[in-house]
């Protein structure tokens, strides 16, 4: 079994860019450097708030390096002091073969795991056995841990079974967790009571905000929320809360937080999730075209729903 363990809040960073779409790196070491202030376990690059498909694969590897930098920095007794942050890089491509190339990658720019999405676009082609296959190749050859990530809203509906789960986690050592974004309680509690015994370094992590609470009650060690990009600190305080047994007050802050939630990820997407940063923080800029960016009304929505944190003290500080 691998020895990475997966435990607590994973914020998935956006990829920010120049107005002229050119990589920002510089803002992207500034934004990590400002979530390490908070209590997250480290952070997710590339993956759908990444803007991942936007990128070429040259580009995708300067931003690993530049996030393993940054913790490589973090970790000198002279910055933040905090325990090792572990990073995370999206490889779903779609085939394996250029998925295996993807973690090759990310394991030479300094990943500690990959996040590999089920391949897609042949969408009625991916039957259980051709998922199988694909994800126990990967788990083979990728040098680094494997996290299945379970998206069916970017995956054209592909919703991967909790059977087909299990049965990865229990064959391969080097698949260590999922991030899932579906929401599915009962099939996360399922996932979690069948590799109880088998595979208790299997974490299930949360993806998304909206229901970390619930999924921390069902045995989710934690969650890859974009809101924890946005407000780091008040989504770990639901965990945190949780573990402490402080289960109303953990209860009253997940409820304050799924209407903004719901408006970064269900709504507006990346480009929310941008133009929310440059509202509180003073960056964020625009996605990558095709994406557009928020207009005047949806930015007005925006700010109201972000204005009872800003009235607690969140400021561009």
């Amino acid at each position: 079994m691998s020895a990475l363990h997966l435990q607590g809040i994973y914020p998935p960073v956006p990829t920010f860019f120049t107005p002229d779409e050119e990589l920002d790196l510089a803002t992207l070491e500034g934004h990590l450097r400002w979530l390490a202030e908070s209590d997250i376990a480290g952070y997710v690059v590339l993956g759908s708030n990444g803007e991942a498909p936007h990128l070429t694969s040259e580009e995708r590897e300067q931003v690993i390096r530049t996030a393993r930098q940054v913790i490589d920095q973090l970790d000198h007794p002279k910055e933040i002091a905090h325990p090792r942050l572990q990073l995370l890089a999206g490889c779903g491509e779609q085939s394996t073969r250029a998925t295996i190339a993807g973690c090759e990658r990310a394991a030479r720019a300094g990943a500690d795991a990959v996040l590999v999405l089920p391949p897609f676009y042949f969408r009625g082609r991916m039957t259980g056995a051709a998922l199988l296959a694909h994800y126990r190749a990967v788990a083979n050859y990728s040098p680094l841990p494997v996290v299945i990530y379970n998206m069916p809203a970017n995956t054209a509906g592909l919703d991967i079974e909790a059977s087909l789960i299990c049965r990865l986690a229990e064959e391969h050592p080097n698949i260590i967790g999922l991030k899932d974004s579906a929401g599915n309680i009962a099939k996360l509690a399922q996932i979690v009571d069948q590799l109880d015994a088998s595979r208790p370094d299997f974490a299930v992590l949360a993806g998304s905000a909206g229901f970390l609470l619930p999924a921390l009650a069902v045995g989710a060690r934690g969650g890859v929320p974009a809101l924890a990009n946005v407000l780091p600190q008040q989504v770990c305080r639901v965990q945190t809360l949780f573990a402490s047994g402080c289960l109303e007050e953990a209860r009253r802050l997940q409820a304050r937080l799924v209407a903004l939630n719901a408006l970064l990820t269900t709504t507006y997407s990346v480009a929310g999730l941008k133009a929310a940063l440059q509202l509180l923080r003073g960056y964020g800029g625009q996605p990558r075209s095709p994406v557009l960016p928020l207009d005047g009304q949806e930015l007005a929505q925006l700010r109201a729903a972000l204005a009872p944190f800003v009235s607690e003290g969140l400021s561009n500080d």
